[in-house]
């Protein structure tokens, strides 16, 4: 019998005790190849940890990671993880490498499936990676505990990154992801699925994804529900001590203890790593904040550059279901509004300049690639090397100026048919939702 039948043999026999509760991690493992430093060394660490025999502190049902990037962290994750956790997967998407999503668990997965976000940064953005790597929702359907017991989705992501202010932060990009991902939570809650969304979803709890997420999608953040007493602002999290930044905000990116963010501004500590559940299905009953600690010397650096989270969750059975407050009309027609101008404004006036320069260089590459040729027949003479410059600056010229053609023909058009979608989408909801409380 192999070890994958002992543990789903194991599980089942749990079953009948008809348990209820389940732990899980999420962790973006910073897995950038060339760029993440020591990345072989922390993924190795990594893995190592959660392959070790575990206390009551890290026994994880579901560990779901992100930026997984590097097909040789994978499957040394695979190889050492595998009698733990029988249950495995990486998802593979895009152009480059895949979106680096994964998934170990202890319980039997039923059905997976890979939604890729249609709208997903620029491919003239090259220095970036985000469209080339197929950032998507990785979907991953468990064998429920009991046959009374709601069965889990769980829906893992690594959204669009902000890069800076402007145009360089994505914003509009983030919020058409977080409509497409509120729109497959609302299926698989008819579905009959207790949901749970994680993953580092680059967006703050004060943003318009996070508003679409909870509002639109039903969601609430497992932080929250069990600190509702004592939740940190947004940006009072600053005047915190940075022990009690992740104590009592839960805090899992530019902390200052997190040896890879150490210089950063006390201000842009914030949380960006969620467990989001399905509140008439899901419970939350402890939640910290995990893999603060260093690895050993002579590394003596973080395991990754943002810390983990990690929750124990209490899944409701079919017949039970927790009561919860609807969000109200006015709550939805208000993020409808914001997620519409949103895209509005980006339609109006980044998708026009990006068309007009990209078209700009095309046509004048254009012009002057054939200027060249005709000035190489008058200058060829004057001394032999002035043709092979002639002859690579023009190939130079083409190709730059072909490859923005290219942009400016499919690129950016696909964006705004994209993005123009999306807008039909949220008027739909707009107007259904004014014309059934009119």
């Amino acid at each position: 019998m192999s070890v994958r039948d002992i543990n789903q043999k194991q599980f089942k026999e749990d079953s009948k005790s008809q348990q209820q509760s389940i732990k899980l991690l999420t962790f973006n493992t910073w897995g950038l190849k060339f760029i993440s430093k020591f990345r072989k060394e922390r993924l190795k660490a990594i893995a190592d940890s959660l392959a070790k025999p575990a206390t009551e502190d890290d026994d994880y049902d579901i560990v779901a990671l992100q930026e997984i990037w590097c097909e040789e962290d994978w499957n040394y994750l695979d190889s050492v993880c595998r009698s733990r956790y029988p249950y495995r997967r990486i998802f593979k998407s895009g152009i480059i490498s895949g979106p680096g999503l994964a998934v170990l668990s202890k319980i039997p997965v039923s059905e997976t499936f890979l939604y890729r976000f249609p709208i997903n940064g620029r491919p003239s953005a090259f220095f970036r990676g985000d469209f080339y790597v197929g950032k998507s929702i990785a979907v991953t359907m468990f064998q429920p505990h009991h046959l009374d017991i709601k069965p889990i989705a769980l829906l893992n992501s690594h959204m669009h990154a902000p890069y800076g202010p402007g145009d360089a932060s994505y914003s509009t990009h983030r919020a058409c992801q977080a409509w497409d991902f509120a729109k497959l939570v609302r299926m698989l809650k008819k579905a009959g699925y207790a949901v749970i969304q994680v993953g580092d979803l680059n967006s703050t709890p004060d943003s318009l994804p996070y508003k679409l997420f909870t509002v639109e999608g039903g969601l609430t953040d497992s932080w929250n529900v069990l600190n509702k007493d004592r939740v940190v602002p947004n940006d009072e999290i600053a005047k915190l001590s940075l022990e009690d930044q992740i104590l009592l905000a839960g805090v899992t990116c530019n902390s200052r203890l997190n040896t890879w963010r150490e210089k950063r501004p006390l201000w842009e500590a914030c949380r960006l790593d969620y467990a989001l559940i399905d509140p008439s299905n899901i419970t939350p009953i402890d939640a910290k904040v995990k893999f603060v600690e260093k690895l050993p010397a002579p590394f003596s650096c973080s395991y990754s550059d943002h810390f983990a989270y990690s929750v124990d969750l209490a899944i409701s059975s079919k017949n039970d279901k927790n009561h919860v407050e609807e969000s109200t009309v006015e709550e939805k027609e208000a993020i409808y509004r914001e997620l519409l101008a949103e895209i509005s404004q980006y339609r109006k006036f980044t998708i026009p300049l990006q068309l007009f320069w990209r078209k700009l260089h095309f046509v004048v590459s254009f012009m002057v690639v054939v200027g060249m040729h005709i000035a190489i027949v008058f200058v060829v003479d004057a001394a032999a090397w002035v043709s092979v410059v002639f002859l690579l600056v023009t190939t130079l010229i083409a190709v730059t100026g072909g490859l923005n053609g290219l942009i400016w023909f499919m690129g950016v058009r696909a964006e705004s048919r994209s993005l123009q979608e999306v807008q039909m989408e949220v008027e739909d909801a707009y107007n259904y939702l004014i014309k059934q409380n009119s």
